[in-house]
């Protein structure tokens, strides 16, 4: 599958890719996939696969997916 990393999430990575290749034999949880790598679930604001938003805690995830990920996003005037 291919996961993108939004936001500060390359930065658990070495070399802080947007991208990453991960090699899922069989399906698995999206969380599960994010603990594997080291990013914490409960920083993810926003989830999708395969372009549809999904729940963290239920989507699963295989082989020729697509998923994204996001932090809470803030910022502008006050």
């Amino acid at each position: 599958m291919k996961l993108h990393l939004g936001g500060q999430f390359s930065f658990y990575l070495p070399g802080h890719p947007a991208w990453v290749d991960v090699d899922l034999p069989e399906p698995v949880l999206l969380s599960e996939v994010l603990l594997r790598l080291g990013i914490p679930p409960a920083e993810v604001h926003l989830a999708a696969v395969n372009g549809e938003l999904v729940e963290l805690d239920t989507a699963v995830v295989g082989p020729g997916d697509v998923a994204r990920i996001f932090p809470p996003i803030g910022g502008g005037a006050g």
